[in-house]
């Protein structure tokens, strides 16, 4: 008896932590080679064991065949559409989550004010270590993000050397306004963003599901994004600004 679709077949042999944990293609063609994918451009042919593979990324200038993606599905490897250096999420196939476990929780603690809070509690720890959040509410804890945000911005205009005066970000055209440095946030944001996005997927969790952003299909994300701004693209936008001087 054939094994129903949603199941992982035999392929999938490897734990998702033994897994290789992303692979970007881009401008190429995708095929199948028995259990491996096959990656073809001009310059090179590349096979990729699908159960190896936990998440592919295919990017701009890329096509797929129809037996590539049924031995990723086969295999528990997620597939996403995405910009260029996965910088958007367009879509996304089977992951490697085969049940509604992880969505499941996570509307359970979304939809429950005080597991909710304890979750973004949580949250705040992982990006500001040692500081006291017991009894903070959602609210509180968006106010004092806030105002460490602010420090970290005029920390790294210290820094650098970068003038700066505010964020400055127009929504729908993220590079229209700011200077250098706020467009270079926009653009580091961007980027992560899309890897956010594209992991969040891939584990089978829901995007728009956020504990301290709401309203938004892509709560969840913003939320995820958050947690990384601090260590990684404020002081490299203000990096980069201040090359740019």
């Amino acid at each position: 008896m054939a094994e129903p679709w949603w199941r992982t077949g035999p392929q999938d042999v490897h734990r998702l932590e033994d897994r290789i944990c992303s692979l970007y293609a881009e401008r190429c063609h995708i095929d199948r080679d028995d259990n491996a994918i096959v990656l073809v451009n001009k310059a090179r042919t590349v096979h990729v064991p699908a159960a190896w593979l936990a998440v592919l990324l295919v990017g701009p200038g890329s096509r797929i065949t129809h037996p590539a993606v049924t031995l990723l599905a086969d295999s528990g490897t997620a597939v996403c559409w995405v910009g260029e250096q996965g910088v958007r999420l367009y879509a996304t196939g089977t992951s490697t989550a085969r049940g509604s476990r992880l969505q499941l929780r996570q509307a359970w603690l979304v939809t429950r004010p005080k597991e909710r809070v304890a979750v973004a509690r949580r949250m705040y720890e992982m990006r500001f270590p040692g500081e006291d959040t017991t009894g903070l509410t959602l609210q509180q804890l968006r106010g004092r993000e806030g105002t460490r945000i602010r420090r970290l911005y005029a920390k790294h205009s210290a820094r650098t050397g970068v003038p700066w005066s505010k964020r400055d970000y127009k929504p729908g055209d993220a590079f229209a306004a700011g200077d250098d440095v706020n467009r270079l946030l926009s653009a580091a944001n961007s980027a992560l963003y899309g890897i956010s996005h594209a992991a969040i997927t891939g584990l089978g969790a829901s995007p728009a599901l956020g504990f301290v952003h709401t309203g938004n299909s892509l709560s969840f994300v913003l939320d995820i994004a958050d947690l990384y701004k601090a260590e990684y693209t404020i002081p490299l936008a203000f990096d980069l600004a201040g090359h740019v001087r």
